[in-house]
Order: C-alpha cells, then sequence, then structure tokens
C-alpha cells in the first residue's frame, strides 16, 4: 500500500472523526449511528497503520493489490450501511402511514360524534 494512500485513509479517517463529533454535539445523529462511523474511521486508521493486515487480506482473497481490497473493502461497507438505512426508512415510512391513517380516523370519528 502507497504512503500517499496511507496518508488519505489516516486524513479521511480523521475528518470523518471531526465530523461525527461536531454532529453529536449538536445533536444531529443518534448514537448508534455515530458508533458506526466511528467504527469505520477507526478501521480505516488500522488499515492505513498497519498494511500488512491489507497485504494479507488482499492476498488471502486473490486481490491483485492491497489497494482494490481497500477499495472494496469501503465500498461494501459503505453498500452495507446503505442498504440498512433503506430498510430503516421504508419501516419509518410505514410507522408514518400508519399513524397518519389512525389520526385521520380520530378525527373523522369526532367530527362525526360532533354532527349527531
Amino acid at each position: 500500500m502507497s504512503s500517499s494512500l496511507r496518508l488519505l485513509l489516516i486524513m479521511c479517517a480523521l475528518v470523518v472523526l471531526v465530523f461525527i463529533i461536531r454532529k453529536l454535539r449538536k445533536s444531529q445523529i443518534q448514537v448508534m449511528d455515530s458508533v458506526f462511523w466511528l467504527l469505520f474511521s477507526l478501521s480505516l486508521v488500522i488499515l492505513a497503520a498497519f498494511p500488512e493486515i491489507a497485504f494479507a487480506l488482499s492476498a488471502a482473497l486473490g486481490f491483485e493489490a492491497p489497494v482494490n481490497f481497500v477499495f472494496l473493502y469501503v465500498i461494501a461497507i459503505l453498500a452495507m450501511r446503505d442498504f440498512s438505512s433503506t430498510v430503516k426508512a421504508a419501516q419509518l415510512r410505514a410507522n408514518l402511514t400508519s399513524l397518519v391513517q389512525e389520526i385521520a380516523l380520530r378525527e373523522s370519528d369526532g367530527q362525526h360524534d360532533a354532527e349527531q
């Protein structure tokens, strides 16, 4: 792994760390979400600090170069996170629809009772 890639990984991890801390202080992100991003950032630092890990894993998995493994790792983790967020958003939309329908039914019953 080249030193420029190692430096880029560390810089990106530090940027993510600062961004997450700022969002936590402003209460714009939940703690569980911040844990994911902090662990993701930490994993990038570990890969940058100990490139032997990337070399070993890339060799074991048959990658041509460790940088390919690192890119695939980042893409895979972010794709899984995106899928997880999509599932959560779908559940929240379903809950919101259910709540809106329930409120509409209660309001229509209240109006119906007032007319009688």
